[in-house]
């Protein structure tokens, strides 16, 4: 389902999605040092991207956004997981930072850059990842819609499941559902 067929509708979201996710950089950036971080950022992004699909639709949205928002979730654990890890591989504290600080940038003031933004940068892709994918999926879902594409069906569910969806759609193919197969005891 895609929003209002409005020009103006269209060109706003267009915008609000490149200002967000700028804000959602700054966001990032700042987080470790002030308010914001890898979780805020991650939410903004996400919702730059609730807003892009109200405007282009649901099915516009996987041929824009080509990425499948549960392993950005996997690879933002792993980055966060191995910043926390490496210091005590090494002999130091778990979770202990190691920072550069970078004086007087342009716009954003001292910046210490180390392995606080790489840990943020983790959860930004966990938070962009998950929460991206539970919106798309009940998005899709409430709208009829099967809320996984065949690849994602594939690849997140178990050989012998089948979708929910499919029980009302199959039609002429419900004999292929297992729960609607006689069972050898029936007769």
């Amino acid at each position: 389902m895609r929003g209002p067929d409005s020009f103006i509708f269209h060109t706003i979201v267009r915008l609000a999605f490149f200002l967000i996710n700028v804000l959602a950089v700054y966001l990032l950036l700042r987080g470790h040092n002030l308010p914001g971080g890898g979780f805020i950022a991650g939410l903004a992004t996400a919702i730059s991207l609730v807003l892009l699909s109200l405007a282009i639709g649901n099915e516009a949205i996987h041929a824009v956004v080509r990425f499948d928002p549960v392993r950005v979730a996997a690879a933002g654990l792993m980055l966060a997981t191995v910043t926390g890890a490496i210091p005590w591989l090494i002999g130091r504290p778990f979770l202990e930072h190691f920072q550069v600080h970078l004086h007087a940038v342009p716009l954003l003031g001292d910046m210490h850059l180390g392995t606080p933004l790489a840990f943020d940068l983790g959860v930004y892709f966990v938070v962009v990842g998950i929460a991206s994918k539970i919106v798309f999926v009940f998005a899709k879902s409430t709208q009829g819609l099967r809320a996984l594409v065949v690849d994602e069906e594939t690849r997140y569910s178990a050989i012998t499941e089948t979708p929910i969806e499919s029980d009302s759609r199959r039609g002429p193919d419900a004999s292929d559902h297992p729960s609607s197969r006689s069972s050898p005891n029936a007769n």
